[in-house]
């Protein structure tokens, strides 16, 4: 019996960096955790709508350049523009494990769909098992809460899908690079050195109830596709 899929915007596209295992999913309709988080927050639905449905991408921000910036040189070790000196030295002062993979893909199976994520990093611990970090950037003393609450669920997905395959989940947690300045020319985006480490504890029910949460969201989306596709495709 073949399965009824979701009706949503996006599908799983594979590609020549595709891991073999998540081939069989080309086609699936699929979501990303950030998209479950534009839909969700008022604050971005539009550019959510625009973005997923209009086929308009939006330009990012400031913040979000300079944290993707920030995250190629920690997951690449290659500097890119518009860093300062300081910001590279704070980077390159966070450990590299040796057998660390870095921008690493995973898959989430839904049955109807599925959902697509980049671990940041991860790394065996010497008993062998899974360590995963997410590296973000923003201020220590704004965000630290956040990323220690109920609200952030990114490694919480990610911790899901490694005990999927048979990982043991050793820790979770964000890596908090502490950032200062608005990004005017008198203000610029810098690091100020402090790294907060902020761990975000798994358990399997934690992930089954957000993903709950996720599924709901999904088929929420659906609808507005159906309308979306029946008065404007």
């Amino acid at each position: 019996m073949s399965k009824v899929l979701l009706d949503l915007p996006r599908v799983y596209e594979v590609n020549e960096n595709t891991p073999e295992k998540y081939k069989k999913y080309e086609g699936m309709p699929k979501l990303s955790y950030s998209a479950y988080n534009s839909f969700n927050e008022e604050a971005y639905k539009g550019e959510f709508f625009a973005n997923y449905f209009l086929g308009i991408r939006g330009e990012g921000n400031i913040f979000t350049e300079y944290g993707g910036k920030c995250g190629v040189l920690f997951e690449t070790d290659t500097e890119t523009s518009d860093l300062s000196d300081f910001d590279v030295e704070t980077i390159r002062s966070i450990e590299r494990p040796e057998n660390a993979l870095y921008e690493v893909e995973i898959v989430v199976d839904r049955g109807s769909y599925v959902i697509q994520g980049f671990i940041d990093r991860e790394y065996l611990d010497i008993e062998s098992n899974l360590v995963i970090d997410d590296l973000k950037t923003g201020a220590i003393k704004t965000k630290k809460a956040f990323y220690g609450g109920d609200e952030y669920q990114q490694t919480t997905l990610y911790s899901y899908q490694r005990e999927l395959e048979g990982e043991h989940i050793a820790y979770s947690g964000v890596i908090l690079l502490d950032r200062k300045g608005n990004g005017q020319e008198k203000y610029p985006l810098r690091l100020t050195g402090d790294i907060e480490r902020i761990p975000t504890p798994y358990s399997k029910k934690r992930a089954e109830d957000f993903l709950k949460s996720f599924d709901k969201t999904a088929k929420k989306i659906e609808e507005y596709h159906k309308v979306y596709k029946k008065y404007f495709a």
